[in-house]
């Protein structure tokens, strides 16, 4: 009986299962390969695989469907979903229901090794002695028809989505971190829908919002007379959602005597009403967010250390708009489908001109200005697309400013718009020497990639040249 752990390949592309294979070769694995998740199912019953690689969109069953039947099957299966059409929600459901990691098609061979790498370590450190006995027949979990909200394809929006799939279905306490205007509240709202506690209350407070001296009472509730225009008795947030979850908004801001309740709800499930003596029993989920440093409040004795570590168990990071400026086309997309049904506004779509404009600024308010934006020139927009002259005056003063810029960096360099014109007449002038055409173009690339930060879509696009022409130029001048 071989020792060699057992890979399972299921693809509806016989390319892909073979270049797969072919990569794998010097993995010492048994390599098994099913066209459909129906045949996956089937074969990991027969082989039960250590690895699992498994497309999402196929013919008939789905990939994350047949995740949640391989779970009983093969729990101690690694499986690594991999699709061309990622969502928001299939890539927190994959993590959800148990996927060692999900990767976007199409993908380096060399990434997906590096995983199946990661997997087999995994698996030789806490699955030696795995054997068949314990696999249920049918381990089907019911798929909830959830809607998150949270739009973005880029790498650290998908590291996002994964720790939301890995934390909502347990109570651990989570604390959200990221700048003003980023989404934490949507997290939030995400784990709690992704959660065992998701048919029960889910209750968002601004801490910021509320007067310090009235904090307690919206938190806690109060008792009838406790002070003055206490006129009845009231139930606070934490009672309202018990059982439920509720997320503390810029918990940064919350006065220090707060705190210490807060604190006393997470050790001890138990809360009091202002100006009771009654103590309550609550089982409530907690989750925070803040835009501030809470490390550094806690160094200047603004934010208490033991409520801090209580909160921090898990920490998610929203990153700043900036940080994922190519997920800005597809938001722009979303909020205008959203103006358009809600709004009944003329504007459906961007021009590439103002799409230009909107992807190079830095969003210091980030998801929620761009929001603010698109709504206002969708509003002013005469047309079906918004223009440039559609944007708030500062965005087009942005615009000036950066032609400007650009300009300036090609006159420095005595450039034009097209850097292959002036090659051209450097070419005219040398003759045809091709060493010199050689060194030109060497020359001429390189200045492109330098000025558009390495980005090849970019540079081949100054260059007038398509992307794949770009890359073999490079490969030509490399030789």
């Amino acid at each position: 009986m071989s020792n060699k752990l057992k890979i399972l390949i299921v693809d509806d592309e016989d390319a892909l299962r073979y270049s797969l294979k072919r990569a794998l070769r010097g993995h010492a694995l048994i390599i098994h390969e099913a066209e459909s998740g129906e045949s996956a199912l089937k074969i990991a019953k027969m082989e039960m695989p250590h690895i699992i690689l498994l497309d999402n969109r196929m013919g008939g069953m789905s990939g994350i469907e047949a995740l949640q039947h391989l779970r009983g099957i093969c729990p101690e299966a690694k499986v690594i979903i991999m699709t061309a059409f990622t969502t928001t929600q299939t890539t927190i459901e994959a993590m959800k229901f148990g996927a060692f990691d999900y990767i976007m098609k199409p993908f380096d061979l060399s990434k997906i090794l590096g995983l199946v790498d990661a997997a087999i370590d995994v698996v030789l450190e806490t699955n030696k002695d795995a054997t068949k006995s314990g696999a249920k027949e049918d381990g089907t979990i019911i798929e909830e028809d959830l809607k998150v909200g949270i739009i973005g394809n880029a790498s650290a929006m998908q590291d996002v989505y994964k720790m939301i799939g890995q934390v909502s279905s347990s109570n651990v306490t989570v604390l959200v971190t990221g700048e003003s205007g980023t989404g934490k509240e949507l997290i939030a709202r995400a784990i709690h829908s992704n959660s065992l506690r998701t048919n029960q209350s889910f209750i968002a407070v601004n801490c910021s919002a509320i007067p310090e001296n009235l904090i307690e009472s919206e938190l806690f509730g109060h008792e009838k007379g406790s002070f003055t225009g206490a006129s009845q008795q009231r139930m606070g947030y934490f009672e309202q959602c018990n059982r439920g979850t509720i997320f503390l908004d810029e918990i940064g801001d919350m006065p220090l005597p707060a705190q210490t309740k807060i604190l006393r709800a997470l050790q001890e499930g138990e809360i009091q009403r202002v100006g009771g003596s009654q103590t309550i029993k609550i089982d409530v989920r907690i989750i925070a967010a803040t835009n501030k440093s809470i490390e550094s409040m806690v160094k200047e004795n603004a934010f208490r250390e033991d409520l801090y570590y209580r909160l921090n168990v898990v920490r998610i990071q929203m990153p700043a708009l900036r940080q994922r400026s190519e997920d800005i086309p597809l938001l722009i997309n979303f909020i205008l489908n959203n103006l358009s049904k809600n709004n009944h506004l003329v504007a459906s779509s961007i021009s590439k001109e103002a799409l230009g404009i909107l992807s190079e600024y830095s969003w210091p308010g980030n998801v929620r200005e761009l929001e603010n934006i698109i709504h206002r020139s969708a509003v002013l927009a005469q047309g079906k697309a918004i223009l440039l002259k559609d944007l708030p005056e500062e965005l087009i003063l942005f615009a000036d400013s950066l032609k400007e810029a650009t300009s300036e960096k090609r006159s420095s360099r005595g450039l034009n718009s097209n850097p292959y014109e002036v090659l051209y007449q450097m070419l005219i002038e040398s003759g045809e020497n091709k060493d010199i055409l050689k060194k030109i173009e060497i020359e001429m690339i390189q200045l492109a990639l330098k000025d558009n930060d390495g980005v090849h879509s970019k540079a081949a696009k100054v260059l007038g040249l398509t992307p794949s022409t770009l890359k073999k130029r490079i490969l030509e001048t490399d030789t």
